[in-house]
């Protein structure tokens, strides 16, 4: 129980509560320590990180600040020495005092600010004194310092000259996003970047990600819906970005419809709050193959094209989801297209790598069949040969062997074959037709 005791009291991760500290000192801790938000790193994880990678250390801290904490830690800070006349201890003190009623250099300032030393920033008053001030700390490369200014002209500032300063120096926005992001200040990020305009429509996309971080999907929408109609809505938006808001928002109603008209239901719970592809499983699922009447998200071919997916991203997910089913027939739906010249007429289209097709549906337990219809679709029969081989497709073995003219070989596999089997019969005539092909070449050859 004591060595328990002494491994808490003597283990650095825990520490200690701070009643002074303030808003940004919060803030460096829960980027700079993650462990505090994602959970203890084990041992492992730990020891190979430190053991396998060496950061140069530029990477980390610029060479100006690293010159500044160096040239600090070569000297010592000002104090009244022992034994010194009281003529010279009032000089320091008065000198002390300078510091605290006059606003200082903000060079040295942004350098406390830098080295975490308390500093007060009240004594810049003046616009052009709070202007200086902020493109001091931009300069420095320091995130700490850039916020830390930036909340001080916040809370000293009326808001239309806050906005206005912040306008043209996107470091300090983009420290400021962040913060308020960090705290879901929905209405304060939003009332600042629809005020910066469309030069920061990234952090305004940026903050909308961030705010759909909460679990409650409610709170969720209502924030977006705000978003969206505050900006993304109005004319002269990034019409980009106003697609991307708009669809998740589209994704987050169909899926919240979908729970309250199923009464909810295992499988539309299965999809509140996630991906277009993971609703467009849910979708091909409950979808009425061949059904084109249907032109909502409950049709999984809109649906795909209301989120801009992809052909091949449709098909596999499709794929995947019929042949789970083993809706076989359903194919035919996924991967025929009308032909633009006779709409009567279909062909066979596919997007994704039949290969990698072949191999998926014979992991699913397609049936001979289907591993057929899309081995037919290698016009190598070298490799149809070789894939067919690979899945046990009997019938693919034997068209390949065909393609390929090689009687030996196709002999020698109908051989193998059980005696009365359908596998052995088909084997036979496509030996037999392709005999009579042969003679017929000859007999073109003599004439």
């Amino acid at each position: 129980m004591e060595s328990k005791d002494e491994d808490y009291w003597n283990d650095s991760t825990n520490k200690s509560f701070n009643f002074d500290e303030d808003d940004v000192a919060v803030l460096e801790i829960a980027s700079s320590n993650k462990r505090s938000l994602f959970g203890d790193d084990t041992a492992s994880e730990s020891n190979y990180g430190s053991g396998q990678c060496e950061l140069p250390l530029h990477s980390i801290i610029s060479e100006t600040n690293l010159e500044i904490i160096l040239q600090e830690q070569s000297r010592n800070e000002m104090t009244i020495p022992k034994g010194i006349s009281l003529e010279e201890e009032v000089k320091l003190l008065r000198k002390k005092i300078q510091e605290f009623n006059y606003a200082p250099s903000t060079s040295s300032v942004i350098r406390k600010l830098i080295l975490g030393k308390p500093c007060s920033l009240e004594m810049f008053r003046s616009m052009a004194e709070k202007e200086q001030l902020l493109d001091e700390a931009i300069a420095s490369g320091c995130g700490n310092a850039i916020l830390k200014v930036t909340l001080f002209l916040d809370q000293t500032l009326k808001k239309k000259l806050f906005y206005t300063l912040l306008q043209t120096r996107p470091e300090a926005v983009h420290h400021y996003v962040n913060y308020l992001s960090l705290r879901l200040k929905v209405t304060e990020c939003t009332d600042l970047l629809v005020f910066l305009g469309r030069h920061h429509e990234a952090s305004l996309l940026q903050f909308s990600i961030f705010v759909c971080s909460t679990s409650n999907l409610d709170i969720k929408r209502q924030r977006l819906k705000k978003i969206y109609s505050d900006y993304f809505s109005q004319p002269g938006a990034n019409t980009f970005y106003a697609q991307l808001v708009f669809n998740y928002l589209n994704l987050l109603e169909y899926q919240t419809g979908e729970l309250h008209s199923t009464g909810g239901s295992s499988k539309a719970l299965a999809i509140q709050d996630k991906s277009v592809l993971e609703t467009l499983n849910y979708v091909c699922g409950k979808y009425k193959w061949g059904d084109t009447s249907l032109q909502t998200n409950d049709n999984p071919f809109k649906l795909a094209e209301n989120h801009q997916v992809s052909q091949a991203q449709f098909e596999w997910v499709a794929l995947n989801e019929r042949a789970r089913q083993q809706a076989w027939l359903d194919f035919d739906h996924i991967f025929e297209r009308k032909a633009w010249l006779n709409l009567k007429q279909k062909s066979f289209k596919i997007n994704i790598p039949v290969d990698r097709t072949i191999l998926r549906l014979y992991s699913l337990n397609a049936p001979d069949p289907v591993l057929n219809t899309f081995l037919a679709k290698l016009e190598d029969p070298q490799r149809r040969l070789a894939l067919a081989r690979r899945v046990h497709s009997k019938h693919g073995i034997v068209d390949a062997l065909v393609l390929l003219k090689d009687r030996a070989e196709l002999e020698s596999y109908r051989n193998s074959l059980d005696a009365g089997t359908e596998e052995r019969l088909y084997a036979e005539n496509a030996l037999k037709s392709l005999n009579n092909k042969w003679k017929s070449d000859a007999m073109k050859l003599i004439k």
